[in-house]
């Protein structure tokens, strides 16, 4: 398993390197800098055709099948549509050891098209996300022939991460085992290579079964709305004895026809967050005996459906700090007055300003006090597995752009959010190099790895989809309403 068996000793992630002077280094990543300069046009109108295509989760054939195929033209090895992802790939090139892997990602969102209302977009910069990570690889793959650098280079074009599912099925399979660590970045409103965590996650479906009945004899069924509302209630008075920074957020997807029909079928979508494993699962419990006891008091039937789980990020400050060193030395995105213009007059309301500055890394200690963002990644689950760095961002937004919007959707397809990917893409490209080239940063990479997740004290197992089931809790009604006191009308 190359370094995995020996990280166990501290090497400062800035060592002379044993084989190489730091010249011939600084050398090879300015070869790499030129020639993903070079490859700027194919890079930028890759970007441009995944935005076109504006494919959503799980259903990214035209944009997975552009990104392979280009790898394969450039000798890449691809096996595609693993794990039963139809839209996912791995392409690898090289030999031996290290082995260094990319996270390219290229969905959409629903409804965040800024030219056709109702339309999926890139709002949240992916087709500038993937096409950074083919960029550096293909570049790596140039520098390591003509340097006969040692390594392999691995490309995971990872679907569905607006849903966290492409990288926690592909976990599961074991395809990033074999990794020595993992590079990741996100377009951003700033430029930074922080260390800070991000929430673990678990996505669920509540389904709930009543019995029909005119609105006017509401006696005669039972209401599945019913049960999903004093579900819902429970969730509410759940939140008092939540820890402050455990996150629900829920949605009534499917509440009835027409409300003079006593609703047979309801469903509440879930999203259940913390920064901690165990918590995590506690709290995803609680939420489901809210359900089963809206069950109870309404006479109705349930089902639990996990979608999805992942895991919270497992940041790793040593490889973040390299990354951080790499942005400083490509230097971040400067904006040309016609595109300074751009952002005054092509977006929905006035910003912030751009950044053009670096941020200093800060981060969660080993050992220390959780420190990140309530949101959450798939990133997550292969940051248990192998050393992957924290979120890398580089600005290609004005400061207060939202994830998620039509305005950034906009700025992934313009000469801003390309000036990004190019950044994103030769520090990605450098950082490799710097693992490639210097083994001591890998072994610190490990150690810092190891410690924390030993102080964790957690082992990993994907939360994959699943039916919970709590047998001892099941109503088991037949659905049939008792006789009521008195038909009377008196």
């Amino acid at each position: 398993m190359g370094f995995k068996g020996t990280h166990n000793t501290y090497y400062p992630s800035n060592s002379i390197n044993q084989f190489m002077e730091n010249e011939d280094i600084i050398r090879i990543k300015e070869k790499a800098q030129k020639m993903i300069e070079k490859d700027t046009q194919r890079l930028v109108s890759t970007s441009k055709a995944i935005w076109n295509y504006a494919e959503p989760a799980l259903t990214e054939h035209k944009s997975s099948s552009l990104l392979s195929k280009i790898l394969e033209d450039e000798e890449f090895k691809v096996e595609k549509a693993l794990t039963n992802l139809p839209t996912a790939f791995v392409a690898s090139w090289g030999d031996g050891r290290p082995v260094i892997g990319l996270l390219a990602e290229y969905d959409a969102l629903p409804g965040l098209s800024n030219t056709e209302a109702g339309k999926p977009g890139h709002g949240c910069g992916h087709n500038l996300l993937g096409t950074a990570c083919l960029g550096a690889a293909v570049a790596l793959k140039r520098v390591m022939q003509e340097s006969s650098i040692q390594g392999a280079i691995k490309v995971f074009g990872c679907p569905s991460e607006e849903t966290l599912y492409g990288k926690v099925v592909m976990a599961a399979a074991g395809l990033f085992n074999e990794l020595d660590a993992a590079f990741q970045w996100h377009p951003g409103t700033e430029n930074s290579s922080n260390y800070d965590s991000l929430n673990a996650l678990d996505n669920k479906v509540f389904k709930f079964f009543g019995k029909t009945a005119h609105g006017s004899t509401a006696w005669e069924g039972r209401s599945a709305l019913d049960a999903a509302q004093l579900f819902t209630l429970g969730i509410e008075f759940s939140r008092e004895h939540m820890e402050e920074k455990d996150r629900i957020h829920y949605i009534i997807s499917k509440g009835g026809a027409l409300p003079n029909i006593v609703p047979d079928y309801s469903e509440v979508h879930v999203f259940i967050r913390s920064p901690d494993m165990e918590r995590l699962l506690r709290l995803s419990n609680k939420v489901d005996m809210c359900a089963v006891g809206a069950c109870l008091a309404t006479e109705t039937d349930y089902e639990i459906e996990r979608n999805i789980g992942c895991h919270l990020l497992l940041p790793n400050k040593t490889l973040s700090l390299t990354v951080n060193k790499n942005l400083e030395l490509v230097g971040p995105p400067k904006l040309s007055k016609d595109e300074k213009r751009f952002l005054e007059g092509n977006l929905s309301q006035r910003y912030g300003e751009f950044s053009e500055e670096i941020l200093p890394p800060t981060g969660w200690e080993v050992g220390g006090e959780w420190r990140g963002r309530a949101i959450s990644t798939d990133v997550g689950d292969v940051s248990w597995i192998v050393p992957t760095n924290g979120m890398f961002k580089v600005s290609i937004a004005p400061k207060g752009v939202p994830y998620h919007h039509v305005d950034l959707t906009t700025l992934a397809n313009s000469s801003i959010g390309h000036k990004g990917m190019i950044v994103a893409a030769k520090t990605l490209a450098c950082s490799a190099i710097d693992l490639l080239t210097n083994p001591m940063i890998l072994k610190e990479a490990w150690r810092e790895f190891n410690m924390r997740k030993e102080t964790l004290k957690w082992s990993y197992r994907p939360l994959l989809p699943a039916k919970i089931e709590y047998p001892e809790y099941k109503h088991q009604a037949k659905l049939t309403p008792k006789t009521p006191l008195s038909t009377s009308g008196k």
